[in-house]
């Protein structure tokens, strides 16, 4: 073989070598990086609660008979003691079938002719009466003469003593008869006519807002029937019901952020964990130990109204200054948990220390320092070792956190209502007056 075809067949020989090399060279993968930051953290637990009046008072009826109609709506304001909130006047005769009819006409025919007898057995003890006055009177006269003993003086006293007993019994006797017709001349009043008397008024106990009318129809009522709901609208609290296994994490004085009710972000506090939990079915149908978590407002929510939803944040956990790095570069590797570090273009397997996460960021306590820069969302092309490049850079400060929203300066509109001297400061309501009797009116 000629040297020049050797050199040929070498030099083509040694050009494959290279393209079968640099075909099989592994690749950089494209990585999304993000660098391991320091700042300001906290752990929340989420959960919808509900805002509710602290002091609800259901006014009922004090006693059964007729209601009158109930003018008032929702969100009317009211005095205590002063504004009427209804009446309820004796209820009217009923319905009488006609033997019964029958029985109480009977009845009092009975009666009338039990009053007649009475008047006559009145007038017969009445003239016995007489007559023993006579016989007393002549009996003192000749017992001054001598002429009528001693003992004959006592006997006519006695018998007049005795007959005007036996008279006022009998006058006794024809009231009681005159009563029982009466009672049933009563008995036979016809149905639906009203037996009369003056109405009780039911008197609003405090001072505040209708926020819900429970019955507001003429009608029956018995004993303790719920007529309206009253409340101070601006004395609001939150009531978030929590798993049992969050509950014992929050403590009374952990900050809340509320949020999903509507307006701008609202502040809280936990006034109460309650030390009784109940059990609950949820939307899987599974059952679940809840407990009962209320939250005063900080002065911000008077548009929340009784019975509006909101959204929790309870913070449970925060630092001012700690590393962290987003939870889409954290992964198990067996029991510790790991990140992918990149060093010299290459990926670098690290394990780490995590102490606190609260599903965005995790608080990086050993492994990681300020600056680092880790894989995002490491895929299984990612092992030790493997080079990588860079296909997007974030900066570790953009770490995405619920939206917190600016607290103090959030976007409150006007009491959602407001009257002049509620439990706690109620704000005085434009076109309020007090009416002549003591009730409020508003003026159109």
């Amino acid at each position: 073989m000629s040297k020049s075809r050797l050199t040929f067949w070498g030099g083509l020989a040694a050009l494959l070598a290279m393209l079968a090399l640099w075909a099989f060279w592994p690749r950089a993968v494209p990585v999304d990086l993000v660098e391991a930051s320091s700042g300001p953290m906290d752990v929340t637990i989420s959960d919808e609660g509900e805002a509710r009046v602290r002091d609800l008072f259901v006014v009922s009826t004090p006693a059964g008979g007729q209601l009158s109609r109930i003018d008032m709506k929702a969100g009317d304001c009211v005095r205590a003691g002063s504004t009427v909130i209804a009446t309820i006047y004796p209820v009217a005769a009923p319905t009488i079938d006609a033997r019964s009819a029958a029985q109480l006409r009977a009845a009092a025919g009975s009666a009338r002719s039990a009053v007649t007898a009475a008047e006559a057995d009145l007038r017969r003890w009445r003239a016995d009466q007489k007559r023993a006055e006579d016989d007393l009177n002549r009996t003192r006269t000749l017992a001054e003469t001598g002429t009528a003993s001693q003992q004959a003086l006592e006997r006519a006293e006695t018998e007049y003593s005795t007959l005007s007993a036996a008279t006022q019994q009998a006058r006794a006797a024809l009231d009681l008869a005159r009563h029982e017709v009466r009672r049933a001349e009563a008995a036979l009043m016809p149905a639906g006519a009203s037996a009369g008397g003056d109405g009780l008024p039911v008197v609003a106990p405090i001072t505040g807002v209708v926020l819900r009318i429970i019955r507001d129809s003429e009608g029956p009522v018995s004993v303790g029937t719920p007529l309206i709901e009253l409340g101070d609208p601006d004395d609001i609290e939150i009531m978030v019901d929590l798993l049992s296994e969050d509950a014992v994490s929050v403590a009374p004085g952990d900050v809340v952020r509320i949020r999903g009710w509507g307006g701008g972000m609202l502040s809280g506090k936990v006034r109460l964990v309650e030390p009784y939990a109940f059990t609950k079915i949820s939307a899987l149908g599974i059952e679940e130990q809840r407990v009962n978590v209320l939250i005063d407002m900080d002065g911000s929510g008077r548009r929340l109204g009784h019975g509006f939803r909101v959204r929790t944040d309870i913070v449970v956990w925060s630092a001012p200054d700690i590393v962290r790095v987003p939870m889409t570069a954290l992964f198990k590797s067996g029991a510790d948990w790991s990140v992918y570090r990149v060093r010299r273009g290459r990926a670098r397997l690290t394990k780490v220390h995590v102490e606190h996460m609260n599903g965005h960021a995790a608080e990086i306590v050993s492994g990681l320092a300020q600056g680092d820069l880790v894989i995002e969302h490491p895929s299984r092309n990612i092992a030790d070792g493997v080079r990588v490049k860079r296909r997007s850079l974030r900066s570790g400060n953009v770490i995405e956190e619920p939206d917190s929203g600016d607290i103090s300066g959030a976007d409150v509109p006007d009491d959602i209502t407001a009257c002049e001297g509620s439990g706690r400061g109620m704000a005085e309501r434009t076109g309020m007056e007090t009416a002549s009797d003591g009730q409020v009116a508003t003026n159109d």
